[in-house]
């Protein structure tokens, strides 16, 4: 049963969000000592018909992918399916090519592998984690493995996504849907929505944030990073990216499912399955950089994978995770997060449907968390 205090908390945060600063559709979930306390959301999923947010809305999560794809690679170096310092090669031979034989499962989960982007891969081949992976094959690596740090925005999710297709034979999907939706009863986490126009109906629809209130002092988007906006949600509601498997940025989900996700991490599990082993968090939450010092450059704490709490978001100025130097989770483009802090027992995810540029995007997730803090008489330090 939810939390009065903190479901009405969030629920005036995220009404508070789209009244003031230009939000449109919302969710919040949080699990506290395991038990769901906040299911609260807001707004419209779709502006034009106006159909409204409710619990069951799905909403693409962006980078939040990022988060996912690395419990999916901690399982399964738990079974010995992978392991972290052996070579991409060894599962995916082809992928050796032009130096990248000693790129390894630890250099792709800590963006250090040096294929940050891709280049010249046509939009079709987008949605394929087939064809980005031909793609990665023909790639060379712009530095030596470990020797820098650099954001792999979306090749994070194919160096991986490509690497756990060959080690275990299975569709990336099925294996998300065995390893993190069944175990964890999540049932609203998808990389690939199935062809099922109830589906697709319940997908919200990416807009460029409004025009925030004149009273928040939020500056308005120039003409630039609006047209930049429309083209990123232009890309996000093409059906083919819907359907497709892309493990770095393409899953569609909801607040509760990701949180359901990340409340499975405690160590006494969730509804009694636990995710991944303490240890294994432990050693997924030490801080890297890249031997030259660089980091991926939006947050200076990132862990194997995870984006690591009491970090500082260096566009928006605002904490990421969380406070807590123990949380752990991942961002999602224009403010989505999700994290699960152990010290706390706490899971907290936001997803939305409103795109900002990147100075403003980080403050409605610090709000909510919040508001969630207060509701439950957590301390939050400042």
């Amino acid at each position: 049963m939810v939390n009065q205090y903190a479901q009405a908390g969030v629920t005036a945060v995220l009404k508070r969000a789209i009244a003031t600063f230009g939000e449109i559709g919302l969710q919040v979930a949080a699990y506290h000592h395991g038990a769901l306390v906040v299911d609260a959301w807001a707004g419209v999923a779709d502006p034009q018909s106006a159909k409204p947010v409710d619990g069951d809305t799905l909403f693409t999560a962006f980078s939040m992918s990022k988060g996912i794809t690395t419990t999916i690679t901690h399982r399964l170096v738990e079974r010995g399916i992978l392991a972290y310092d052996e070579p991409l090669a060894t599962w995916w031979p082809a992928f050796a090519a032009h130096g990248k034989g000693g790129i390894t499962v630890r250099h792709a989960l800590t963006h250090q592998a040096g294929l940050p982007t891709f280049k010249g891969l046509p939009p079709s081949e987008e949605p394929s984690l087939e064809a980005t992976g031909r793609h990665l094959e023909q790639a060379t690596p712009e530095w030596a493995p470990g020797a820098s740090m650099g954001y792999h925005g979306m090749t994070f999710g194919t160096l991986l996504g490509r690497t756990i297709e060959l080690a275990t034979g299975k569709p990336f999907a099925q294996v998300m849907q065995e390893e993190i939706t069944g175990p964890a009863h999540a049932r609203d986490l998808w990389f690939g929505i199935p062809d099922d126009p109830a589906i697709h109906a319940r997908v919200a629809t990416l807009c460029p944030a409004r025009a925030p209130d004149p009273s928040s002092g939020v500056h308005p988007m120039t003409d630039d990073e609006r047209a930049n906006l429309a083209q990123t949600t232009a890309w996000g509601n093409r059906r083919d990216i819907r359907a497709g498997c892309i493990p770095a940025s393409g899953m569609i989900g909801s607040a509760r499912s990701i949180a359901r996700h990340y409340a499975a991490m405690r160590a006494d599990g969730l509804d009694g399955v636990r995710l991944l082993h303490p240890d294994t968090i432990r050693h997924a939450c030490v801080p890297y950089r890249g031997v030259d010092g660089s980091h991926v450059g939006w947050t200076d704490r990132l862990g194997l994978g995870y984006t690591l709490g009491a970090g500082t978001h260096l566009a928006c100025d605002v904490t990421v995770i969380a406070p807590w130097p123990d949380a752990f989770g991942h961002t999602g483009y224009s403010g989505s997060l999700g994290m699960y802090c152990p010290s706390q027992d706490l899971a907290v995810a936001m997803t939305k449907n409103a795109l900002f540029p990147g100075l403003r995007e980080c403050f409605r997730w610090d709000h909510a968390i919040q508001a969630v803090c207060e509701g439950l008489d957590i301390p939050y330090p400042s």
